[in-house]
């Protein structure tokens, strides 16, 4: 009789341990199994350009394949990650430009659990697919093109585009 008992109790605490699990527990393990290092790379990047001599009017660009690098930034995650609204922060590199991403938790299609990062001021926002690493990535920004050295022409204006594509572990 005390052996059933036993195994009584023993079903009882898993199984209202397996109950007590939330899907914010899952998203949370998706962030803790997240690489420390991963490459991205873009499959197809789409914008928009205002351009000077056409004013008020945006052109549709396609840009070339691009890549690049997000860290995990273990300095905040182990200063900032208990004190701040954020559940996790990113570091994005590339052609030398750093930005710092401070991301969230969120449920996606296929109830599939990613984060969606942005910087401060928003300039960039990444969701990023805990379980596959897909990304989706869009970014706002300035732009300047300086003629040839026998002009001192100099062109300005705004862009905002969109790429998606995946990430892996480096």
């Amino acid at each position: 009789m005390k052996l059933n008992v036993t195994i009584l109790i023993l079903f009882g605490f898993v199984a209202t341990r397996v109950a007590a699990e939330t899907p914010q527990d899952d998203a949370a393990r998706g962030i803790a199994e997240l690489p420390a290092k991963m490459q991205c790379v873009a499959r197809q990047t789409a914008g928009f350009h205002d351009f000077p001599h056409n004013e008020e009017a945006y052109e549709a660009v396609v840009f070339f394949e691009s890549k690049f690098e997000l860290r995990v930034n273990r300095v905040l995650m182990a200063h900032l990650v208990d004190e701040s609204p954020y559940d996790l922060f990113l570091t994005l590199m590339k052609d030398g430009d750093v930005s710092e991403l401070q991301c969230s938790r969120i449920r996606g299609a296929a109830s599939q659990y990613g984060v969606s990062c942005s910087s401060q001021p928003p300039a960039d926002l990444l969701l990023l697919n805990l379980e596959n690493l897909r990304f989706t990535r869009t970014a706002i920004g300035g732009w300047t093109f300086v003629g040839d050295s026998s002009s001192e022409q100099t062109e300005t204006g705004e862009s905002i585009y969109v790429e998606y594509g995946a990430c892996h572990s480096k």
